[in-house]
């Protein structure tokens, strides 16, 4: 039996499980990018992507970047840790997303898992929880009955792609074009949204003072869309 009732919990996990689906997402797309660059280039044709996915400097060779970024459960930045906060906020919410919905983040946790006990990285894992994560999507759009959840959702999936943009320093088209999609979901759900925070966002998200090389006003488009939404 499904039921349309959100409690502030259950609006709390819906938030946070787009955020963390949205985070392995973007992730395995940064890590593809780095092997594509890993096989035959030099160290500076990656150490950027590098430095910036293994923030606090946790692996030292690109045996254990590569390993560790996908199933380093004791890194919140890897993408076993991110799917693993995913599916628990997702266990949480299963009459709501639906048995089929929650089954892409099973066989996803179950890859990842396996691959970390055979002690590989493979790239047709890489590619297979890519594809899950997109079919995870596409299943929620489907079966959510319930728009007020579906937009939840969408809102903390819209949210962490613009951090994860705005953090690998994306150029302001796609900055910009990140922001549009998230006030689609602003708009449906205005009762959550600090009206502050977005004024904020909206006059730094502008041509003219796009600058993602001026730290001061990169932390401050990071710290006013981590308080835009209230939940």
């Amino acid at each position: 039996m499904t039921t349309n009732i959100l409690t502030a919990t259950k609006a709390n996990s819906l938030y946070w499980l787009g955020r963390y689906e949205e985070r392995v997402y973007i992730t395995l797309h940064l890590l593809r990018k780095c092997y594509d660059r890993m096989i035959d280039g030099e160290m500076d044709d990656y150490s950027h992507l590098w430095t910036r996915l293994d923030t606090a400097g946790n692996y030292q060779t690109v045996e254990a970047f590569s390993f560790g970024m996908m199933y380093d459960d004791s890194n919140p930045s890897s993408v076993l840790s991110a799917q693993t906060k995913a599916m628990d906020n997702a266990i949480l919410l299963r009459e709501n997303i639906r048995s089929e919905t929650l089954s892409y983040l099973e066989m996803s946790i179950a890859l990842l898992k396996a691959c970390k006990e055979q002690q590989e990285t493979n790239v047709t894992a890489l590619q297979s929880v890519t594809d899950w994560s997109l079919a995870f999507w596409g299943s929620a759009e489907q079966r959510l009955r319930n728009h007020r959840a579906l937009y939840l959702m969408m809102l903390g999936r819209n949210v962490e792609n613009l951090d994860m943009l705005i953090r690998f320093e994306y150029p302001y088209e796609r900055i910009a074009l990140a922001y549009d999609s998230l006030k689609r979901y602003t708009h449906q759900m205005a009762s959550l949204i600090d009206e502050h925070m977005e004024s904020q966002l909206n006059s730094l998200i502008v041509k003219e003072r796009f600058n993602l090389s001026d730290i001061a006003y990169k932390n401050q488009l990071l710290a006013f869309l981590s308080q835009l939404v209230r939940v």
